[in-house]
């Protein structure tokens, strides 16, 4: 059962979810705030309409740009109301929207006078951007399309997870002072009201503040609660099973489901650390379990050798468990390593005692990629449970379900008179868990008992 959320928390959650209407109106308010404000001062008046839509995109793409800083993932207040894959999510598609505004940000400031004289029009934006007060501007325009095309382009260039974070972040932090620095020196509000910049100073601060509460404030927390690898085995063809304990007496409170980054660099302010579901119940504490796809640089690092290691845990976060909804039943999919964190559900159900229905669809490419089989097995004899195997590429003689996990098939699993009041949990990749979201939403699974997690940051 997830603990009593705040007041605000409570009616933007839906299900463990965000409520996108109440989320974006939220965020659509605080960037239009430095707009409104600025229609407070009594010095500055009402100009054309362009102008004013010029004035608008600019104060709102600042405070975006600031915003971005709050959505990064690691401040617990905020990305309990977003959900920290949803507030991933926006940080990237927001990025990919402030580098266009400010792609055009000097080009829609000058572009009436390019409809008056053209060649005049370019010869001034010229001498604009050699201006000492648009240099800084200037520069924060240019880191900004760089950081941004860096970020999408990112694993097609090869460059490593590490490298990428922390030249990422220092760029937002460059980026944020100069861009502030701009608008204090060429703001039309500013130059009036001294409060106007007071509240840039502070918001830019906030933001700055924000990256280093991330790079050495939370770093020092868990540098005071280390773990050790117990143990580091094949699970499957193509996971891990990591296991890890505490390395001194602290408290590690977590809800079955939670994922944490994962930080094998050896120090608690190494950047090599990536998210991981916890696969293991608060039961085994002060056991932590990790089931781990081998994918990439990071999970390389993965093996028996790494026994007696060091190693940090950021967290716990998400909102990926169990909670007192009055379901009568529970529908837990998972799709490649997104059994993770289903496998720490059952845990807790399992050792909860759970009398419920417990229905299991788990898909695979192959079916030596399906883990720890003779556990999920076990759990029929002791709860009201069975499982479904769904196998893209299935041997000979398989008595699964052959293909995707598709609506035929969760037709099949939960009969319609269920739907209504069963809890249905979904992890895995996200184009799996878009199109079975979908799925169950044609079925007539309300919203509100869809609880799900994408594997993707």
């Amino acid at each position: 059962m997830t603990p009593a959320r705040s007041f605000i928390a409570q009616r933007l959650l839906r299900g463990g979810r965000p409520r996108p209407a109440l989320l974006v109106a939220l965020y659509g308010g605080l960037i239009l705030l430095p707009y409104l404000a600025g229609r407070q001062s009594d010095h500055v008046g009402t100009r054309n309409f362009y102008a004013e839509a010029v004035t608008l995109l600019t104060l709102g793409g600042m405070a975006m740009l600031l915003l971005q800083f709050m959505l990064s993932g690691r401040i617990d207040p905020v990305s309990r109301l977003t959900g920290v894959d949803e507030g991933l999510r926006w940080h990237r598609k927001v990025g990919e929207i402030l580098a266009l505004l400010f792609l055009l940000h000097p080009l829609l400031i000058h572009a009436p006078r390019f409809l008056v004289s053209g060649p005049f029009a370019f010869a001034e934006l010229w001498s604009i951007f050699s201006q000492p007060l648009v240099r800084t501007g200037l520069y924060a325009w240019g880191l900004l399309i760089a950081m941004v095309l860096v970020s999408m382009f990112r694993e097609r260039s090869g460059l490593s997870y590490e490298a990428w974070r922390i030249s990422h972040g220092l760029a937002a932090a460059a980026i944020a002072i100069l861009a502030t620095d701009h608008a204090l020196g060429v703001g039309r509000h500013g130059a009036y009201d001294a409060w106007f910049n007071t509240m840039w100073i502070a918001a830019c601060s906030l933001a700055v503040g924000a990256l280093l509460y991330s790079y050495l404030i939370r770093p020092l927390a868990r540098g005071r609660r280390p773990f050790r690898v117990v143990s580091c085995e094949a699970a499957g063809r193509s996971d891990w099973l990591l296991t890890i304990e505490q390395a001194a007496a602290f408290r590690f409170p977590f809800k079955a489901g939670q994922f944490a980054w994962l930080n094998i660099g050896g120090s608690p302010f190494s950047l090599f650390e990536h998210p991981f579901s916890i696969a293991s119940a608060p039961a085994q504490l002060p056991q932590v379990q990790f089931l781990i796809r081998a994918l990439g640089d990071f999970t390389g690092q993965l093996g028996p050798g790494i026994v007696g290691q060091r190693v940090y845990l950021d967290g716990p976060h998400g909102e990926f468990t169990l909670r007192d909804s009055g379901a009568s039943g529970l529908v837990l999919i998972a799709g490649g390593a997104g059994i993770g964190p289903i496998l720490g559900l059952l845990r807790q159900l399992d050792a909860a005692g759970e009398t419920r229905p417990v229905r299991l669809v788990y898909g695979n490419q192959s079916l030596d990629q399906m883990v720890l089989q003779d556990e999920i097995a076990g759990y029929a004899q002791r709860l009201d449970f069975t499982q479904t195997l769904v196998v893209m590429d299935p041997p000979a003689g398989f008595p699964g379900h052959r293909g995707v996990i598709d609506r035929a098939l969760l037709e099949q699993i939960v009969p319609a008179d269920s739907r209504q009041d069963w809890d249905h949990f979904l992890c895995g990749p996200p184009r799996m868990v878009t199109a079975v979201a979908g799925h169950l939403k044609a079925l007539g699974v309300p919203p509100q008992r869809t609880i799900y997690e994408q594997l993707a940051f």
